[in-house]
């Protein structure tokens, strides 16, 4: 019989014959113990993360954004990879509308859910509209989705089809919906803000409380983006939200005004000025 003590001496790491002593010696490159890589501060990822995209207030540019930086993302990969744009709004917002500029949805995000392979590519095409740069849009109606269902499990479902996912929460921050995705490191996650004084004045509350309830390493981890709707309207806030949030969180981009984006209707990358699709474009840049 072993008494405790020889147990002790077996798994003492100071022992060199210790039949545990592999456990103790350090592990190989890349193993699981290693730390996360950071520049300056931010984790940096190794490709194009999944994106949660919240409005800091109403009428922030939620979905235009997370429409914008979905096509950055088809455009910038030339075809590698494929983005999918999902209304989690609460009540199902209007992303759909404005970004199906080739395909109208044919069916909704809970009928994807409920069927027999969610987790396949030809599953999601099946159920969603898409964009001339063939961005594959999921709305949503005003019903819960499928019991057992949450944004996380979607997350998974498109991962598992390998496709990239673009979640539009629209306002507020506090969306009981997004919270999951808000606990996942892997996710990026995107701030808009209208460019106007008192927009930027209902932000501060908004990232209080993300620093409250989810730590401020989430809120250091975010991009704040700023939607110009009004020509001009930028210049008397983003210098002043550069130099006291700038520190703060990952990055601050400025989406600039474009006129086919204030008129309201199916909005289409090719129709977007230069200025406004390079935008876009350090908007994914910044997430990385």
């Amino acid at each position: 019989m072993v008494d405790i003590d020889d147990r002790l001496r077996a798994a003492d790491p100071t022992d060199g014959n210790s039949r545990d002593s592999e456990l103790n010696r350090p592990g190989p490159a890349g193993s699981p113990t290693d730390g996360v890589p950071l520049h300056g501060g931010r984790l940096v990822r190794a490709a194009v993360p999944a994106a949660l995209v919240l409005g800091g207030s109403g009428a922030s540019g939620a979905s235009t954004t997370a429409l914008g930086l979905a096509a950055a993302a088809a455009v910038d990969s030339e075809g590698d990879v494929w983005p999918v744009v999902v209304d989690a709004t609460l009540g199902g917002g209007d992303v759909a509308l404005r970004g199906c500029d080739t395909a109208a949805p044919v069916s909704s995000l809970q009928k994807w859910l409920g069927t027999a392979d969610p987790g396949s590519a030809s599953s999601v095409g099946a159920c969603s509209g898409q964009t001339s740069t063939g961005v594959r849009v999921l709305a949503r109606t005003p019903d819960p989705l499928p019991r057992r269902e949450s944004l996380i499990s979607v997350a998974r479902h498109l991962e598992t089809a390998g496709l990239l996912g673009v979640f539009d929460a629209g306002a507020p921050v506090t969306s009981r919906l997004a919270a999951p995705l808000l606990s996942d490191p892997r996710v990026g996650l995107v701030i808009t803000v209208a460019a106007r004084p008192d927009a930027i004045n209902r932000l501060q509350p908004a990232l209080a409380w993300l620093d409250e309830n989810f730590s401020e390493f989430v809120v250091g981890d975010a991009v704040i983006v700023l939607t110009e709707q009004v020509p001009g309207a930028a210049a008397t806030v983003i210098d002043h939200v550069r130099t006291h949030l700038g520190s703060w969180v990952r990055a601050v981009v400025q989406i600039p005004f474009d006129l086919h984006l204030a008129t309201g209707g199916p909005i289409s990358w090719h129709r977007l000025t230069a200025e406004t699709r390079d935008a876009y474009l350090t908007l994914l840049g910044a997430l990385r």
